[in-house]
């Protein structure tokens, strides 16, 4: 019998037969033969909490969706391509998260924004079913499910639930004293959608902590129920499969003297659907390097080197700047920027945990000099240190940007000082209002007016606009798999 290829999405088991896929993959599962998944969030960062729920951030918002709905539809198409996919019920993660719609009220400074937030759950990926938190360990097996007898028997005992469930299934699995769904069984167009109650082992007898390498493995016990498992599961999968088996149609019998036009029209309609969905992931995957592109300006709250560095000078021509790195073979600075109120020469350096010290402003100070130096240079260029120091640190939580000496060495030059995270503001206002030359020019003259000190860009936003309030949408349209209705088998 050929292995089976089985892919654990979100958990782990023990053994190497599992191939562990982080949920936040762009994983296809149609490269797998069994797929257990566990309803999950990942661990999104959420911003402040809302009706006692977790609110995501911007950013975790959208890649909590863009991760439910691929693995709500992974999940859909390896059983519609003939794939056993367990889906182990573990009790449900919800919050909160921003839609990106906002409302607005008032006019002027007492405009108000209200962003519109709508509710998530772990459960959004998994098709036809809703679940209620609800815990046990007393279950029956419907007689029906024969099919799950040698399962039921070797890993009941690790099976309490979690949730119980409601949709359109075959239950396999029911509370004792409620007769609740806890268990069922969802038909694809080939394959078949299990749900099961999580698998639960108790970790000091399954993980040992090995003080060397500072991390857990699995113990004899766990490697040994990890086979188990292998072997029931492709046991498992080749029964139902087994039950379904038609016998394969013989080559002759694809002659076109047999062929019916009801599958000529399908086959065309089947290719016009694949070149769309061609386009459509060309046009995804450009939309995802814009993306990834769009939010450069965040390296400048946590980067280091060139990274940083791109990102200064992506925010400098947003303020206003011709702004480029230099290099002549003999020379070369992180940043020369120039605008009608004069010229610069920056340095950039991101510290992990320390502040930007002396031996940085040295460099900017040697760069000064041989800038200078240079035939097509008449006039000694303003001096610009931009530090990100204790870069992977919250902002309220980080010290002093500069140390003493670098403050003193940039007052005897009339350097400004410029904290990265302090240039991401005026630098995102300026992206989302390009027509605000006025403020640009501001930006521009607080590096010029800063002599020896740290710069201080002015305010951008409106007063009514520093703060926003959050709203609920009544509806929910966008949840995924809220539905209940069957989305397992069906074509297109």
């Amino acid at each position: 019998m050929a292995k089976n290829k089985i892919y654990t999405v979100g958990f782990d088991l023990p053994g190497n037969e599992f191939q562990y896929i982080d949920f936040n993959s762009d994983t296809t599962l149609l490269d797998a033969d069994i797929i257990l998944y566990e309803p999950t969030l990942g661990s999104p960062q959420s911003i402040e909490s809302y009706n006692g729920r977790a609110l995501l951030t911007e950013h975790a918002s959208f890649v909590a969706k863009q991760r439910l709905d691929h693995w709500h539809s992974e999940i859909i198409g390896a059983v519609n391509a003939g794939k056993l996919v367990i889906v182990f019920l573990r009790k449900p993660e919800e919050c909160y998260r921003l839609t990106g719609e906002k409302q607005y009220s008032g006019t002027g400074r007492s405009r108000t924004a209200t962003r519109i937030v709508t509710s998530v759950s772990s459960y959004d990926a998994v098709p036809s079913i809703k679940v209620v938190s609800k815990t046990g360990s007393e279950i029956k097996l419907d007689r029906e499910a024969k099919f799950l007898f040698s399962y039921w028997a070797e890993f009941s005992k690790y099976s309490p639930y979690e949730v119980e469930i409601s949709g359109e299934f075959k239950a396999v699995l029911r509370s004792k004293s409620g007769d609740r769904a806890v268990g069922a069984m969802i038909a694809g167009e080939a394959g078949q959608l299990l749900l099961l109650p999580p698998l639960r082992y108790n970790e000091d007898e399954f993980l040992k902590y090995d003080g060397r390498s500072k991390q857990h493995n699995w113990t004899p016990e766990a490697l040994k129920f990890g086979k188990r498992l292998v072997a029931t599961l492709g046991a498992l999968s080749a029964t139902l499969k087994g039950a379904s088996d038609a016998t394969p149609a013989p080559d002759w019998t694809e002659s076109s003297e047999y062929r019916l036009a009801l599958e000529a029209q399908l086959e065309l309609e089947i290719s016009n659907r694949a070149a769309a969905i061609s386009a459509l992931q060309l046009e995804r995957d450009e939309l995802t390097g814009k993306l990834s592109a769009a939010g450069g300006l965040r390296r400048l709250l946590y980067e280091q080197g060139k990274p940083l560095e791109a990102a200064i000078l992506e925010a400098l021509r947003l303020l206003g700047f011709d702004a480029n790195p230099f290099e002549n073979g003999e020379s070369e600075f992180d940043c020369v920027f120039e605008s009608d109120e004069g010229r610069c020469i920056g340095e950039a350096e991101g510290k992990d945990s320390k502040a930007i010290n002396i031996d940085k402003f040295s460099q900017l100070e040697r760069n000064l000099q041989e800038d200078f130096a240079r035939e097509s240079v008449t006039s000694f260029a303003k001096g610009a240190l931009f530090g990100n120091a204790y870069r992977l640190s919250p902002l309220h939580e980080r010290s002093n940007f500069f140390t003493e000496k670098c403050l003193s060495a940039a007052k005897r030059v009339g350097a400004a000082l410029i904290r990265t995270p302090d240039l991401f503001e005026p630098a995102k206002y300026l992206q989302e209002h390009p027509e605000d030359a006025g403020f640009a020019q501001r930006c521009r003259q607080a590096i010029f007016e800063a002599e020896g000190t740290i710069v201080v860009f002015p305010l951008s936003a409106p007063v009514g606009e520093t703060a926003f309030d959050l709203k609920l949408n009544p509806t929910n349209e966008e949840d995924v798999g809220a539905s209940g209705k069957s989305e397992v088998g069906a074509s297109g």
